[in-house]
């Protein structure tokens, strides 16, 4: 029956799997100040959180809200309580989905199924191959016109190889590790999330990693550097060549699961990263370059949660046969960049970037969960104008630099994704930015490539090359705008890399 399960009951579910003491939220209204997606909600988080505490989950699990949540952990970050909100709206989600009670809005219905299109393809080869997530996603909602243009782009710019993706059907040679996980994270979860209490929040960042010229560490691409951001995979080995430092790609990974993991099912999200971690242990590597921000916030995370929960040690041992040490460590470019230092980096810039005045943008998961990723501080990073100092530019200062761009609901929440970029870029162009700078292809297929739609609807903004921190540091390095890439981005950026 439909009310068979007790409200008390799915309440108690969800302080398992968060480690919340809902009672302990006094409505202060933090989380929905902060959150990007709030307004689109028909129950922004601090009224979600007021649902589960007066028993309410089943309204909402049924509430809109949850599949307009962009998962960029602003409102944890900033809880002055330390309750996970995010991981509510997650498991709440996640509940919706297995129990067939969710909301019945459209926007529903486009963001589940880019969930599961991107899933299916991932349990099949073990990879996310982008042209099935689309056709898939396609199929699933009707919306074959939906970013036509864009694909021909990319198909022309060689991102996307249509024949090819077509008639592959490569597998990993570890494809039984990955169905297997796919098994394991049908079943319940027996642990229970470590108790959530109250804390004093300080941002003390860790030490930087100790990275040289001339070393060899781990390459973790991840999906999307093989395909759309194929760019950024170019520009990160170009950077890394000018720099003396050798990747070695991890044997064998696999997709992390990115966002639609872990915003449908939590297991899942543990062990295909994890899956990886145990990959790059074996294979004796110490750092691994994750230049995805999704990927390393993902990878981050299972590693740490590995280090503390017993059942993800046994889960995973039971995937792969052994135990795993937790020896590797997953770092953003960010975090290669900080630990080889900006005096080394202005020793090797032969072209200086002219005081090209650009807004050093973070996005939410390079530095969200703080706790977690401790590279920078979560409110006001700046490692990255740092950086971009060193090469001879400006960073400009403005307001919205760890503001979520939409993440990856760039495809099943478009509209929404044009207004936050928006947002953005606005705030970006009246401060004096002519450009911005980037560590993730999420971030950058948001402002890059969402940028016409987004100054079609407005009309108020011109046109900002948006470029990655490793085109810059390549180009300030001496390579050339070709060698980078940038003729494969939307907004045209060579013309302003040629000009420095």
């Amino acid at each position: 029956m439909e009310h068979s399960i007790r409200p008390d009951s799915l309440k108690k579910q969800l302080e398992k799997v968060t480690g919340n003491n809902y009672a302990c939220c006094y409505q202060c209204g933090k989380c929905t100040a902060g959150c990007p997606a709030g307004g689109f909600m028909d129950n922004p988080p601090a009224r979600i959180m007021r649902l589960v505490q007066a028993n309410h989950v089943g309204e909402a699990m049924q509430s809109d809200a949850l599949w307009y949540c962009v998962g960029c952990m602003t409102c944890t970050s900033r809880c002055p309580q330390n309750l996970d909100i995010a991981g509510t709206m997650d498991a709440l989600r996640e509940m919706s989905l297995k129990s067939g009670k969710s909301s019945a809005d459209r926007s529903q219905k486009l963001v589940a199924a880019f969930h599961s299109s991107f899933l299916n393809t991932v349990r099949k080869t073990g990879r996310l191959q982008e042209l099935a997530l689309v056709n898939s996603y396609k199929l699933r909602t009707r919306t074959f016109l939906q970013d036509a243009g864009s694909g021909m782009k990319m198909i022309k710019q060689g991102k996307i190889h249509p024949l090819s993706a077509l008639m592959s059907r490569e597998r990993l040679q570890g494809q039984a590790q990955i169905d297997r996980i796919f098994e394991i994270a049908e079943q319940e979860i027996h642990s229970h999330a470590e108790r959530r209490k109250p804390v004093r929040r300080t941002f003390r960042v860790d030490d930087p990693v100790k990275i040289e010229s001339g070393m060899t560490i781990g390459y973790y691409p991840g999906c999307s550097l093989s395909g759309t951001a194929k760019d950024y995979d170019i520009s990160v080995r170009k950077m890394c060549d000018r720099l003396g430092i050798h990747l070695r790609e991890i044997e064998d990974w696999n997709c992390c699961g990115a966002s639609s993991a872990h915003a449908t099912n939590h297991k899942l999200a543990m062990l295909l990263p994890a899956r990886n971690q145990a990959l790059a242990d074996a294979q004796g590597m110490d750092y691994v370059l994750a230049p995805c921000a999704a990927c390393l916030n993902r990878q981050v995370i299972a590693r740490k949660t590995l280090m503390e929960s017993e059942e993800l040690r046994a889960d995973l041992e039971s995937v792969t046969g052994t135990e795993t040490s937790c020896r590797a460590q997953f770092i953003g470019v960010m975090q290669l960049l900080d630990g080889l230092g900006t005096e080394q980096l202005k020793m090797r810039v032969t072209k200086p970037l002219k005081e090209l005045p650009l807004a050093c943008y973070y996005g939410c998961l390079l530095v969200r969960p703080f706790e977690t990723m401790s590279y920078d501080d979560p409110e006001n990073p700046t490692k990255m104008e740092a950086i971009i100092t060193a090469l001879g530019a400006k960073p400009v200062e403005w307001a919205l630099k760890v503001e979520c761009c939409g993440a990856g609901l760039t495809m099943a929440q478009q509209e929404m994704i044009e207004d936050l970029t928006h947002r953005i870029a606005k705030n970006a162009m009246v401060n004096g930015a002519e450009a911005f700078v980037v560590a993730c292809p999420l971030c950058h297929t948001n402002l890059d490539m969402r940028q016409e739609g987004m100054r079609a609807r407005y009309g108020d903004i011109g046109p900002m090359p948006v470029y990655y921190i490793s085109d810059l540091v390549a180009l300030a390095c001496g390579a050339s705008a070709e060698e980078v890439a940038l003729d494969k981005h939307f907004v045209p950026a060579s013309d302003l890399a040629r000009n420095l």
